[in-house]
């Protein structure tokens, strides 16, 4: 199913395009600060680096929000890098350079293979690579990770990715006996609703595997391919990794996502006390995963950790600011949906941070600490801020040194999307990151930038005239409304 030079990864379906948040510059030196250290100067010049970039969209989506910032981003995949180039070139896009090699080589390269990096980000890669490959990725991180670089790893973990070992192995070998890959997803998909739809034991002893089933359901077959039908498929246990993290000089600092470096949200109560009397960190993170039963960890790492002291940690807090995104909430209390049930956040605590960030401005943390119901609770108010971040409501804010950068590429991938190729995030370089984006938005801003103008109907008959009447008249009148005024506050497309 795979040729020799890919060592067991599926590369017959083209992965498909990503982008994540947490892998961005700001995002992590912003979860950084909240953990209580100092992450890399953003303000200065600095270097990040993708492995596994793929098609390269989350690569350009960072590197044109980030003009500041030199971007690298590695792939073996020739047809990836390939797309990833050609797209950069079309956005004219300078800050980025796409490398094509695998790790093992690229581990025992040259020195000025790279240049010293202050970020090196990672999501998925270590659980579809060989052993030899994951400890390339380690030599990576020891040979140019600067101290006090940050590294971010995602990958499927223990336990909770344990029970769709057996579905992944079901599914390689329908694709080993199919024609093709995307015939072998079809009938392994097939074959899986019916065992589940048949009662069979596993779906009905793993509470929400049939949820999983069916949310896979939903995806592309080139989704599927790449997260299920490698040879070296494996969900990793956490002390694993932090210690061969820990034989690089790395440390681990916490999530990057905010909301796991919250117990009290995180973590079922009646496990809490059993937790908090762990003092080594592999045991630690360990138990967390079990009472989380977490099936994907986002781990931040620090080489040759910098942690603040208390006045160090307020100074990074109070420099943080923040403004809202589409589909903020404007006030009262919150429901979030985690991995341990519902967490309900009271009005008290969401409240007033909401309303002031409905203004549609940035607000900094040392203003929003003056008002009355945080005066003098700066731990609450950082956990209401973490807590947003995670649920998607707010963002931190970046100076926006160029924003010509983000908008270039926002155009190409708006003409994608108006000839047929949807990528569903969009640049935003106030945020230093991206924001999703459907067909109707993507489509829309296509035609404004076009011609500005365009309200209303004209906008509607625009959009009409692109996909053939196709895109629903509610959605583009909630765009035109909701989101457009944001996007333009964030760069997105310039002011009208």
């Amino acid at each position: 199913m795979n040729p020799a030079w890919s060592d067991g990864y599926h590369t017959e379906l083209a992965y498909p395009a990503f982008f994540h948040r947490e892998l961005t510059p700001a995002w992590l030196a912003a979860v950084a600060a909240a953990l209580g250290y100092r992450a890399p100067d953003l303000s200065a010049p600095y270097t990040w680096c993708e492995l596994g970039c793929g098609p390269g969209l989350g690569a350009l989506i960072t590197a044109s929000a980030n003009p500041g910032g030199r971007f690298h981003a590695v792939d073996f995949d020739p047809a990836a890098v390939v797309h990833a180039r050609a797209l950069a070139e079309e956005s004219g896009i300078a800050n980025v350079h796409f490398l094509h090699t695998g790790f093992a080589t690229l581990a025992e390269a040259d020195e000025t293979a790279l240049p010293p990096l202050d970020f090196i980000v990672l999501h998925g890669v270590l659980s579809w690579i060989s052993p030899a490959n994951r400890r390339a990725v380690l030599r990576i991180v020891k040979r140019w990770l600067k101290p006090g670089g940050i590294a971010c790893l995602a990958y499927m973990s223990q336990p909770g990715g344990a029970p769709m070992m057996a579905l992944q192995r079901l599914l390689r070998r329908c694709a080993e006996t199919s024609a093709s890959a995307e015939a072998g997803i079809g009938t392994g998909s097939a074959l899986l609703r019916a065992l589940r739809d048949g009662g069979a034991g596993q779906f009905a002893v793993v509470r929400g595997l049939g949820v999983q089933l069916d949310h896979m359901a939903a995806q592309s077959s080139g989704y599927l391919a790449h997260e299920f039908l490698g040879e070296y498929w494996e969900p990793l246990h956490v002390a694993d990794v932090l210690t061969a993290l820990a034989e690089a000089d790395c440390g681990f600092l916490g999530s990057a996502t905010p909301s796991e470096n919250i117990d009290a949200v995180s973590i079922p109560a009646q496990s809490l006390p059993a937790i908090a009397a762990l003092e080594d960190a592999a045991l630690r993170e360990t138990a967390k995963d079990i009472a989380r039963n977490q099936s994907l960890r986002r781990d931040i790492y620090q080489r040759a950790p910098r942690p603040l002291s208390a006045a160090g940690h307020r100074a990074a807090l109070e420099s943080l600011c923040l403004i809202a995104l589409p589909g903020a909430p404007k006030e009262g209390a919150l429901r979030f949906e985690t991995r341990v049930g519902p967490v309900d956040g009271p009005a008290v605590m969401f409240s007033p941070l909401l309303a002031a960030l409905a203004d549609g401005k940035s607000h900094g943390f040392g203003d929003l600490m003056t008002h009355p119901d945080y005066a003098g609770c700066g731990g609450l108010l950082s956990q209401a801020i973490q807590m947003l971040l995670w649920a998607g409501y707010l963002h931190p804010v970046l100076p926006v040194a160029d924003a010509a950068p983000a908008q270039a590429l926002n155009r190409a991938l708006w003409r994608a999307c108006a000839a047929g190729r949807e990528y569903g995030w969009v640049a935003a370089p106030a945020i230093g990151s991206g924001l999703p984006a459907d067909r109707a938005a993507m489509l829309a801003a296509h035609a404004l930038q076009q011609n500005p103008a365009l309200r209303g109907k004209a906008l509607v008959d625009a959009v009409g005239a692109l996909d053939g009447g196709k895109t629903d008249a509610a959605a583009l009148a909630g765009f035109e409304r909701e989101i457009l005024p944001v996007w333009r506050r964030l760069g997105v497309l310039a002011a009208g």
